[in-house]
């Protein structure tokens, strides 16, 4: 059995088991099932998949990871690739989008949602739920709304609390 990498300690990094019955569909019961992993992305023995973090943008609610996750099988018919995911504060909701293979250069599609206090920032555990875009990637399988595992992140602080904060005393 190949063994599993870790990211190395104290590396920030989204940890994320994406779907685990999908990935052990993928893995065991399809007979030609494989994951891939590329641009840094790591898998460890208890079936996180580890993305670098590669920025955040403090002003505007957002983190931003690289790394790539694919899962093929049936001669590559499935084929669903988790890349460059990235996290968008809105309110009171998180939008996780990754790279769109299908489409021209830089655009993303809107995976999953999840929701929040408005405000938000810190440590936050998110419960993510695939949109209708992120419904088509698994073929329908799983419809939206339908869960994904869920994930804790590191959120920045709006602009707006940062700068109550700077001019206090």
């Amino acid at each position: 059995m190949k063994k599993l990498m870790r990211a190395p300690p104290g590396t920030p990094s989204l940890q994320w088991r994406i779907d685990p019955a999908f990935d052990d569909y993928v893995r065991n019961r399809t007979g030609d099932g494989t994951v891939m992993l590329s641009d840094g992305a790591t898998r460890d023995n208890d079936g996180y998949y580890h993305f670098p973090k590669i920025g955040s943008s403090l002003d505007r609610g957002n983190v931003y990871f690289g790394g790539s996750v694919e899962f093929r099988a049936y001669l590559g018919v499935l084929s669903l690739r988790i890349a460059d995911p990235s996290f968008h504060v809105t309110g009171d909701v998180v939008r996780m989008f990754i790279v769109d293979d299908n489409a021209p250069a830089g655009t993303r599609l809107e995976l999953a949602t999840a929701a929040i206090e408005p405000g938000r920032s810190g440590s936050v555990m998110l419960d993510l739920r695939l949109t209708e875009v992120g419904s088509e990637l698994f073929f329908g399988k799983y419809p939206a709304g339908t869960p994904l595992a869920s994930l804790s992140i590191l959120l920045p602080a709006p602009a707006a609390s940062m700068a109550v904060t700077e001019g206090a005393h």
